[in-house]
This record gives C-alpha cells, sequence and structure tokens, in this order.
C-alpha cells in the first residue's frame, strides 16, 4: 500500500533536479542520430530508453550501495543505448561513443537540460501554497542549471550533492534539507525519478515520497505520477 501524502499537513516539497525538473536533452540526441546515422528518433521512444536505463540504475543501486553518482553515469548512458530502437551494429562500439561523445558533451554542457512545457507553471502554482527546494545529485552544476532554465525563483535553497560531500540515498543529504527548513521530515515530500535513490532516500530519512515515472508502473510503497502536472491535482485540487 503506498504511503498516504496529507496535503493538509504538509509544508514543503523537495524536488529532484535531472529526470524531475529537467530532462535528458531530447533535442540533443535526435539531431546527433539524425546527422551522423540518418536515424529519426521519436520523443516517445527516447523518454521509454530513458525509463528502461532509470529502472536499470535503480537495480543497480540496490545490488551495490558502493556506487556513485559519478560511477553510474556512462552505465546509465549504456543502458539508454540499448533500449534505443537503434539497428544492431549502427553504432560499431557503444562504449566507446558513450565515452568520447556523449560524456563529452555532458561534460561541455550539462545532458539534463531539457525543460518540458508546464514545468515552471506547475512550480508557480505549488508555490502559493507549498515551500519548495531541491536536492540533487550533481556535479557542482545544479544550481546554475536551476537559474539558467528559470527554475531558481520558485526555490527557496539548492542542495548539490557535490558541495555537500554526500548523495542520494543516504540520508544526510535529506536531513540537511530538513534542517534548512526547519520542518519535521512529516511536514515534507520529496520528488524524483530514480526509486533506489530517491524514494528509499527519502524514506529512510522519515519523509514520505512521490516517484515520477512517465510508464506509470505500479509501486506498493509510494505514489507514482506520470508527470509534474499530477501533483497539482494531487496537492492543490485535493487539498
Amino acid at each position: 500500500m503506498a504511503t498516504p501524502v496529507n496535503p493538509k499537513a504538509l509544508q514543503a516539497i523537495i524536488f529532484d533536479l535531472g529526470g524531475t525538473l529537467l530532462h535528458l536533452s531530447y533535442p540533443f540526441f535526435r539531431e546527433a542520430f539524425q546527422r551522423q546515422y540518418q536515424l529519426e528518433l521519436q520523443e516517445d521512444d527516447f523518454f521509454k530508453a530513458v525509463s528502461a536505463a532509470t529502472d536499470a540504475i535503480s537495480r543497480l543501486v540496490e545490488e551495490n550501495k558502493n556506487t556513485n553518482d559519478a560511477s553510474r553515469l556512462p552505465i546509465f548512458f549504456e543502458h539508454l543505448l540499448h533500449a534505443l530502437p537503434i539497428p544492431e551494429g549502427l553504432i560499431a562500439d557503444r562504449t566507446a561513443y558513450v565515452h568520447d561523445f556523449i560524456l563529452r558533451e555532458h561534460r561541455r554542457e550539462n545532458l539534463w537540460r531539457y525543460l518540458l512545457p508546464d514545468t515552471l507553471d506547475v512550480l508557480q502554482s505549488l508555490q502559493t501554497r507549498y515551500r519548495l527546494a531541491m536536492i540533487s545529485n550533481s556535479d557542482g552544476r545544479a544550481e546554475a542549471l536551476t537559474i539558467q532554465h528559470g527554475l531558481r525563483p520558485y526555490l527557496e535553497f539548492v542542495i548539490d550533492s557535490h558541495d555537500v560531500g554526500v548523495e542520494k540515498p543516504d540520508p544526510e543529504i535529506f536531513a540537511i534539507a530538513l534542517e534548512k527548513l526547519d520542518l519535521p521530515p512529516s511536514a515534507c515530500v520529496y520528488v524524483g525519478d530514480v526509486y533506489s535513490i530517491d524514494v528509499k532516500g527519502a524514506r529512510s530519512a522519515g519523509m514520505s515520497a512521490i516517484l515520477l515515472d512517465r510508464r506509470k508502473s505500479l509501486r506498493d510503497d509510494c505514489i507514482v505520477i506520470r508527470s509534474l502536472l499530477e501533483l497539482k491535482e494531487l496537492f492543490l485540487e485535493h487539498a
């Protein structure tokens, strides 16, 4: 049974960044595949592959607690390529493609830079009732990304794992946010896209959590939403 979230008792919503407020850049991959391989990549196929790669990373974290965000990044992209509808043999060496092309672009400009329609509207609406903040497993660029894409005005603060020296799912990074908010865990909910990192991490800190999953896979222990628009219905229309 999913843990209930009482909108009337809730005071703050804490968001993940990559995969939640900003998404992997479909425009970058679409243009690259068209230019390099004359392959038309559809947005729905792309995000289905992103979901599959995200699930693979969630399982990896369950199996190996010693991985970190940086070590998981190339693994995520290799899973992404395997999940995309790419003809066999089109990319001769997928590992090399990840390291020599995808990760090189990510170092140049963070690839989680795709702002979906309605995201800012959702934040603006939620901000009328709740305090909003962010915790991100990132590389020191989370704050700059929120500024670049217009997210920062809606967030009280941004916690970047690179800056505080601890990553989700460690409950310590959630405790930092709770201290900044000066709120008990029961007054906060965390919204993220990786079950074993975001949901389990938040719950280990005593918070409730909501999983963002475009496929809306069934979960027994948390609320699952397909898009941020569902947060407005959950927290505003039913509050």
